[in-house]
């Protein structure tokens, strides 16, 4: 509603009144609540001070079984009365803008009812501790409801989260943010020192915790900050604004990294683990670190659903590698083939959403990740056919980030695609969603091999210099903008 302009000018009590009816809504303060987080020298407890704006939540909740084991006080401060947790703690009996302060030991990891992996885990002289071991927080927050986390650190201590950083430059001081209180994240403390990427407009914080050997750390930086650009140039820009990049040294195995994995808790964070004695090449030359930051081009993915979220990873660490020029296009197509092969084979007599579910206690890894590939190529393939390259899985992955790369909520494969159907203005998603997820066969890459002119020949291929989609397959593996017709 627009109102004639001398009401601008009218006294105080008729704008008092416009509200007063409720045409025009007053403005709401923003609700700050105030935690102070400190740690001892030794990295062996965490007290936090919470202090709450206005009415405090009923009670504060903690992500981890085992976090009321590893509490050893929690008090209501201005009082001796404690607050014992019962899988929360209580804030009943704390004032209006009142503050309580607690404890939290983590000194030694704690796996009495958690076993969703290790909380606690030394580095070196520095601590990884998951969040929902230590921090106690409200279960839900309303959108103008903020939490505020600023540290309180021994001189020569940094700290590193997945939170967005707050407050005064120079200062150590982070927004919680409305990521569900359950999605895992880990705080680092120790000696090492904070390094900034700026790649794609994004800023990326790197930590490489203590290791021995030490890590070169301009190495590490420019591994990452290579890998971080190849996602970048996806679409132009890092599909976040910012994210917490982890590198843990002493992985066992003979692999540059021999694990890793992205969490949304707080904010998009990667974890790596290393083993820092390999030489730099092999980092480079390695998928692991594209994969883990192609996670970050969807938005968190629910675990029923990891096909979709490792099927985006899969087939991007191969196409954005062949890209950077990390190998050629027909080592990124015989890479592709092959992975396909193996997940063929593997989970036999089971659909891929029964590999899926079964995927953390079956070992049906391969069929998830090479199947949830193929039918990501499959989309990819058939967007550029419809729309004589106008449309790719690019441009879909490009437009997703501009309406809907939420980092607060988690999505299901069929929503996300129908959404997919809906930005691309075709029903490709949702056909190959109903087409694959409950089917036991893997999905036939026959026809599509040959319009393509990929000519198995074991575990690779041979790329046919005539075939009717040349034009579409080398678009693929060189990120043309169009691919026009058929090639005579």
């Amino acid at each position: 509603m627009q109102f004639p302009s001398r009401t601008s000018r009218a006294p105080g009590f008729v704008l008092q009144a416009i509200v007063a009816l409720g045409l025009i809504a007053p403005a709401q303060a923003e609700r700050m609540h105030r935690y102070t987080i400190a740690i001892d020298p030794k990295l062996t407890e965490i007290s936090v001070r919470a202090c709450f704006s206005g009415q405090p939540p009923a009670a504060l909740v903690a992500e981890s079984l085992d976090a009321p084991i590893a509490l050893t006080e929690a008090r209501i401060e201005g009082s001796r009365k404690a607050i014992a947790p019962s899988g929360a703690l209580s804030l009943k009996e704390v004032p209006d803008n009142g503050c309580i302060a607690y404890r939290t030991s983590v000194s030694r990891p704690i796996k009495v009812h958690d076993r969703t992996g290790g909380k606690i885990r030394r580095v070196g002289r520095d601590l990884l501790a998951s969040v929902g071991l230590w921090l106690w927080r409200p279960e839900n927050l309303a959108p103008d409801e903020h939490v505020e986390l600023s540290f309180d650190l021994p001189e020569g201590v940094a700290v590193s989260t997945p939170w967005k950083p707050w407050g005064q430059p120079g200062g150590i001081a982070f927004r919680l943010g409305h990521t569900p209180y359950d999605w895992p994240a880990t705080v680092a403390f120790g000696r090492f020192r904070e390094h900034t990427i700026r790649v794609g407009g994004a800023q990326l914080r790197v930590a490489v915790l203590d290791g021995s050997p030490p890590p070169d750390l301009e190495q590490v930086h420019a591994w990452l900050e290579e890998a971080a650009q190849m996602v970048a140039d996806l679409y132009g820009r890092f599909p976040v604004a910012q994210a917490q990049l982890l590198v843990v040294p002493n992985a066992p195995g003979s692999e540059p990294t021999p694990w890793a994995f992205v969490l949304r808790g707080g904010g998009p964070s990667a974890h790596f683990f290393v083993n820092q004695r390999r030489p730099i090449q092999e980092f480079r030359d390695d998928w692991t670190a594209t994969h883990e930051l192609a996670h970050l081009l969807l938005p968190f993915i629910v675990h029923d659903d990891a096909w979709l979220s490792e099927g985006i990873a899969t087939y991007y660490q191969n196409v954005l590698r062949a890209r950077a020029g990390k190998m050629s296009e027909r080592e990124a197509w015989s890479r592709l083939h092959s992975g396909y092969q193996r997940g063929r084979d593997a989970a036999p007599g089971m659909t891929l959403a029964q590999a899926t579910e079964n995927m953390y206690r079956g070992g049906t890894f391969l069929r998830v990740y090479w199947e949830g590939a193929a039918m990501v190529m499959l989309a990819d393939v058939r967007l550029r056919q419809l729309t004589a390259g106008k449309q790719s899985m690019d441009t879909a992955l490009a437009a997703l980030r501009e309406c809907c790369l939420e980092l607060d909520r988690a999505w299901t494969a069929r929503e996300l695609f129908t959404r997919l159907d809906e930005i691309t203005g075709t029903h490709v998603f949702s056909e190959l969603f109903d087409a694959h997820v409950a089917s036991k066969e893997f999905p036939d890459l026959t026809a599509v091999y040959r319009q393509l002119g990929i000519q198995p020949a074991g575990d690779a291929v041979d790329l046919v210099p005539t075939a009717p989609y040349r034009q579409l397959r080398e678009a693929i593996m060189s990120n043309s903008a169009l691919f026009l017709s058929k090639s005579n």
